[in-house]
Order: structure tokens, then sequence, then C-alpha cells
């Protein structure tokens, strides 16, 4: 048998209509499955999620692992009850309901064999079951290429202009990397791809680019991200201050103080405070507020932040600087509301 070059991780919870066809495009890859250990985490799912995933594990014994969970547990605890199973010398993220390229992880593999770097990442597009035409990525990542992270002024244009899409599944990771840096995705709560994306980010001393759309994410109408109006849209919020505090914690944020307040801020306020806008407008005052609370405490130099002055960052300097006055609920609403016919006219 072949030595494993890497170990993909698939978590499962009620994808019974969606996980043949994750499956099929990791089965088709050129890599090859005797290059590539599969790890299906089933999450206590109630519909026939965990027979299919056994099936597949009868059909390829040697490269499929199906891990059964009794009570469920989260996406964020799946991956890292998966990281522990991990063996290959790679490690690959898939969710369930989405599909990759047949030399996705081929191609991945190569270039950071041959790069020596911690991570690599590719493009994405998306999908709905009303779109016959796959989309490409909404967000452009940026050049191919290998890129130097221990170069400081090299990582922190990375994060200048990557912090829109914290997803942990268009990359494939050293194993050897994640396991040294203590690297592992936030639980209990919703969006732990930003705790964990931001850690590789800031630990990462290489990292390589390959501008091409090998990973498709399903827009899933009972999918997280989809699911806009439902409470846990705010675990964002959790998770935001849960990567500040292992930043604190382990350093990093003496380190890369302006980068990691930035993230933070882009996170925790300017991406929430849209949301909130757009879909919880009833209670969109009382969260600025508590955003204003706990960034003048956190984060008191806000205001001089040298990413605030980038050139594509001007919407998001706007917002920031609400939290500079003392604003009534009617000051506040007037203000989001030019603030967002601006926005969509931009868009």
């Amino acid at each position: 048998m072949a030595d494993k070059k890497i170990s993909i991780i698939i978590p499962c919870y009620n994808v019974e209509s969606y996980v043949d066809r994750c499956f099929e495009s990791l089965r088709n890859q050129t890599l090859g499955m005797d290059y590539m250990e599969l790890i299906f985490v089933n999450d206590a799912s109630t519909d026939n999620t965990l027979s299919k995933i056994m099936e597949y594990e009868k059909q390829y014994p040697d490269d499929i692992m199906v891990v059964n969970l009794e009570e469920n547990r989260g996406l964020g605890a799946v991956r890292n009850i998966a990281l522990q199973y991990a063996s290959a010398p790679y490690v690959g993220c898939v969710d369930s309901d989405d599909f990759v390229d047949g030399e996705m992880f081929e191609k991945m593999i190569e270039v950071i064999d041959e790069n020596h770097c911690d991570f690599v990442e590719c493009d994405w597009g998306y999908f709905s079951e009303k779109q016959a035409e796959l989309k490409k990525s909404a967000f452009e990542i940026g050049e191919e290429g290998y890129y130097d992270f221990s170069d400081y002024d090299v990582k922190m244009k990375y994060i200048a202009e990557q912090l829109f899409f914290t997803s942990a599944c268009n990359k494939v990771y050293s194993r050897e990397f994640l396991a040294n840096n203590n690297l592992f995705f936030w639980e209990g709560k919703r969006y732990e791809d930003i705790f964990f994306c931001f850690l590789v980010i800031l630990y990462a001393k290489s990292y390589c680019h390959i501008a091409k759309t090998y990973y498709h994410y399903y827009l899933n109408p009972k999918g997280i991200v989809q699911q806009r109006t439902a409470p846990y849209q705010f675990d964002r919020m959790d998770v935001s201050l849960a990567f500040l505090d292992a930043c604190l914690d382990r350093g990093l944020y003496e380190q890369y103080k302006d980068a990691v307040e930035w993230m933070f801020l882009e996170k925790y306020y300017v991406y929430m405070i849209w949301d909130i806008w757009d879909v919880f407008t009833d209670q969109a005052y009382d969260y600025y507020l508590e955003m204003k609370t706990t960034i003048v405490e956190l984060i008191p130099d806000y205001k001089s932040n040298p990413f605030r002055q980038l050139p594509f960052n001007k919407m998001d300097d706007m917002l920031l600087k609400l939290l500079e006055y003392p604003l009534s609920q009617e000051e506040f609403e007037n203000l989001m509301e030019k603030l967002w016919k601006q926005q969509n006219m931009k868009a």
C-alpha cells in the first residue's frame, strides 16, 4: 500500500442528499485513492448519512476512516477530532455538501512539496441548486506564487487584502506545522474558521497561492452561512474575542499588534455591523453600543490603526468612525442608512 500523502477531513451532519457528490469528487482525484486518507466524521446525524459513509468505508477500507459521534458536537469539535486521527504529512478539509475539481489535491501537494511552505491556497467558486453554471470567486485572493511570510511586510499585505473569506476548505496544510503551533478550531460556536485561519496566517512562515478555482462551495439554504436570521450569526463576535484572547496568550499580539487588532476589528465589528443592520435592524443600535464598549476597552488605540488608511478600506474606516461619537439611536440609524446606500451603489 502506498504511503498516504494527505489526510482529508470531511465533517458530516444530515447530508445524505449531498455527500455522494462530495465523495465522487474525492474518489476521482488524479492523486488517487491510494495516496489519500479520507476521514469522514458523522456528527450524530439523524438521517441516512452514517449508512452512506459506512458504505464508502467498506469499498475502500484502506483509504477511508469513519468516525461516528453519538452526540452532536459541532463543526469545530468534529474537525479537531479528525485532526487527531490524521496521519499523512498534509491535511485538507472538505465540507460534505461541497465538491472539488479532480486535480485539486495532486496540484496543491505538488506546490506545497516544491516550495516547502506551511500552507497552500487555491481559489474558490460557489454554486446552488438554482445555478446550472458554477460561479467563480466573488473575491480575488491575489497573485499566484510563493509568499515569504517571514517578511513582515509581505505578511501584512496578505492580511490587509485577504480577510474576506476565512475558510479552512480551500487550503492544504503541513500537518507538522499545525501540530508544532498547536493550531485547532474553536469549539462550541459557529464560524470556527475565523479562529483557525487567522492563527494559521499569523504563525505561517511561508505560503503559496494557486490561482485556479479548484474548490466549489455549495450555497446550501440550510447551511450555517445562508441561515442569516439565525441567532448563531452572532457567534462571529464570540469567536473574534476568542481569537484576540488566544493572540494575547500565545504572544502573537505583541508580535503583530496592528494586524491582530485589525483582524479583530474587521470580523468583530465591521462585517458584523453590516449584517446586523441588514438582517437584525431592530437590534442594530444595541449591538453597536455593545461593540463600542468592547472595542474602546480592548483596543483603546483603534483610531490609529494603520490598516484603516489603506485605499480599499475607506468604508471600513467610516464605519469605525461611528465609534468615536456619542450617537443617539436616530443619529446612528441615519448614518448607517447613508453608508448602506453608498455601499450598495458601489456594488
